[in-house]
């Protein structure tokens, strides 16, 4: 796994890399004063993107992202007690690590956005702007805050099938109303559903040996219950303007790289009510020539689940996470109740 400040350095010139774009709100605060110290090149893309995504951002109750993120980091933790700010700095975070990268002469060939990593992602190959996605993150926030309330997600350390699986402990609780939302790597399955019916299937799968935890999510996503919010998000965010992709985007909830004639609104809005399955979008960029796969944001979630997903993958981590996240950091979206975060959760 690569971590050097010059990334660049250590790849072959024939690599090709796939930009991975986690959840936002995913990851625990961005350390991106560091990022910004790789260079001159890496501190004006991080500058620059930051100050777009405020453009994008309500004048009134949002702090700025610049200063909490770059500025006065230690003033994160109380901002981030304010709803929203977290997902936002995830999403200010993945597009400036693209643009770090880009400067310091990595440049994608692919990427594959995570659930609503994949705002960042088509931001990233050009289909929006800046601003319009940060646009987008605030009103999924509000959304999904309204429309999921009462449910939350867990994480299952087991595959999808099989006797041991998630299906199968779902099977076992009777409890339908639980459903998969997200398969990360071939053993690590997020699920979702209201409150009561979710704990009495992670008490399922403790008792039949499958480690279990409560993600510290507090809305329901990837679930048929969502259905009207996936209309509700996409009447909000159609007026953005879609411009021709730069790159593929591979869709872990497409099952398939997008296209111009895509509706990308559309599409976004599917992540709502529609299961993430990450393996076979790792698996396809991997078939199509990808060699080497790049962490576009803080931490190194989904390189990981790359690593568990193609054997002998390489993986590039130039941004880490701040040693104190605070509030909204690993327990925002894909974080654990009561203790540290696999990187393996993050639906």
């Amino acid at each position: 796994m690569f971590s050097d400040p010059h990334p660049a350095e250590e790849l072959k010139p024939d690599d090709a890399c796939a930009f991975l774009f986690a959840g936002t709100g995913s990851a625990g605060a961005p350390d991106l004063p560091a990022l910004a110290r790789t260079g001159r090149a890496a501190a004006r893309a991080v500058a620059d993107v930051l100050d777009a995504v405020q453009e994008g951002l309500p004048r009134t109750r949002w702090p700025s992202m610049r200063t909490i993120l770059l500025d006065d980091p230690a003033a994160y933790r109380a901002a981030a007690r304010t709803p929203g700010v977290a997902q936002l700095a995830g999403y200010a975070a993945s597009v400036a690590a693209d643009r770090a990268l880009r400067s310091g002469g990595v440049q994608p060939a692919y990427a594959v956005g995570q659930s609503f990593g994949e705002i960042a992602a088509l931001v990233g190959a050009g289909a929006f702007a800046i601003a319009d996605g940060a646009r987008m993150a605030v009103s999924l926030v509000g959304v999904l805050a309204r429309r999921g309330r009462g449910g939350g997600m867990g994480l299952l350390e087991t595959g999808e099938d099989g006797p041991g699986g998630a299906r199968a402990v779902i099977a076992a609780a009777a409890e339908p109303q639980v459903v998969v939302a997200s398969v990360n790597a071939p053993s690590a399955t997020v699920v979702a559903g209201p409150d009561g019916p979710l704990e009495r299937v992670l008490d399922a799968a403790r008792g039949r040996g499958v480690r279990a935890v409560r993600l510290a999510v507090p809305y329901l996503s990837h679930h048929p219950a969502m259905a009207g919010a996936d209309d509700e998000w996409y009447t909000m965010i159609r007026r953005y303007p879609q411009r021709p992709l730069e790159l593929p985007v591979h869709s872990p909830v497409r099952g398939r790289a997008y296209h111009d004639g895509d509706d990308l609104h559309r599409a976004l809005a599917d992540c709502i009510v529609k299961p993430v399955r990450l393996p076979e979008a790792l698996r396809a960029v991997h078939a199509a020539g990808a060699t080497v796969f790049a962490e576009a944001g803080a931490g190194n979630a989904l390189c990981r689940c790359a690593r568990l997903t193609v054997p002998g993958a390489r993986t590039l981590t130039p941004l880490r996470e701040r040693p104190h996240d605070g509030p909204g950091g690993r327990d925002g979206e894909g974080g654990r109740r009561g203790g540290k975060a696999d990187p393996t959760a993050r639906p």
